[in-house]
């Protein structure tokens, strides 16, 4: 008796997750979200492969001391969420 219940209970789940998918802001919530999942994995592996170059060099130490490093870090932080807002927002306008 639960059965043909059940079924219904699920098709009624399928056909509402159908209309939602089809949705545009959904669709652009989904891509936003796999795109954000991109850049982060591209930002760690740069950052994996030039990790080893920084921490080996001699100058970095004086570098680090002075806040060069710092300051490069504050600068890609701001040009990256500027990056990050301006496609927030030119996806949502779209």
């Amino acid at each position: 008796m639960a059965l043909p219940l059940l079924f219904a209970g699920f098709s009624g789940l399928a056909s509402l997750a159908g209309f939602i998918m089809k949705h545009p802001f959904v669709s652009k919530m989904m891509i936003f979200t796999v795109f954000t999942a991109l850049l982060t994995l591209a930002f760690s592996h740069l950052k994996g492969l030039v990790s080893p170059y920084i921490v080996g060099n001699s100058l970095m130490s004086l570098a680090a001391y002075f806040g060069v490093l710092d300051g490069i870090s504050i600068y890609l932080t701001i040009l990256v969420a500027g990056f990050g807002v301006k496609q927030v927002l030119a996806f949502v306008r779209s």
